[in-house]
């Protein structure tokens, strides 16, 4: 086979493989490929598919069908330590002739980084203690960090602080079991 043709059956592949699971990440596709992550990244800007944090964000925003699009925007991830993500509110996410953020907003942005920092496809929020401490307005960015404090076997506890403009609006304790077969430790 030529290595145009062997190039054209590859992008084929990956366009099957992302529509069915746009949460695969540029190493598990060059090893299912076996290729380097160099090349599936060239393959990638090639086809025009967006790298895995798009993806991910996409996928989310189509998938909630709700119209909660709170997944923000990652900014630093120590994947089973700690991370750092940043939302920016909008009127869309407000209560009706306010300009109050919705408490779901606030809680799925919260959860989402939980579930990244943990880099788990799904997992099982079984306890939630959570505290709305401010009110966050639209515009305003909220800035969330978390932070692993508990592992034990598949199951996490994981700190979620949300602030805005210097101001706690939101923390939180998810205890976490991690439930898609996917988890190793580092």
């Amino acid at each position: 086979m030529t290595r145009t043709a062997l190039k054209k059956q590859r992008h084929e592949f990956l366009l099957r493989q992302i529509k069915q699971n746009p949460f695969l990440k540029d190493e598990e596709l060059a090893e299912v490929c076996n290729v380097s992550v160099s090349t599936i990244r060239f393959d990638r800007a090639e086809l025009g598919i967006a790298e895995y944090r798009e993806r991910v964000k996409s996928a989310a925003e189509e998938g909630m069908g709700t119209g909660i699009i709170a997944t923000g925007e990652v900014l630093d991830l120590n994947l089973f330590r700690d991370g750092i993500s940043v939302l920016k509110t909008d009127k869309t996410m407000v209560f009706p002739e306010t300009d109050i953020v919705k408490g779901q907003y606030i809680y799925a942005f919260a959860e989402n980084l939980a579930l990244s920092v943990i880099d788990a496809k799904a997992a099982l929020v079984k306890i939630a203690n959570v505290k709305y401490t401010h009110e966050a307005h639209a515009g305003e960015s909220l800035v969330a960090k978390s932070e692993v404090m508990r592992v034990k076997e598949k199951e996490f506890v994981v700190r979620v602080v949300i602030k805005a403009n210097l101001n706690e609006v939101f923390r939180g304790k998810f205890n976490m079991l991690v439930t898609d077969g996917e988890f190793a430790e580092e």
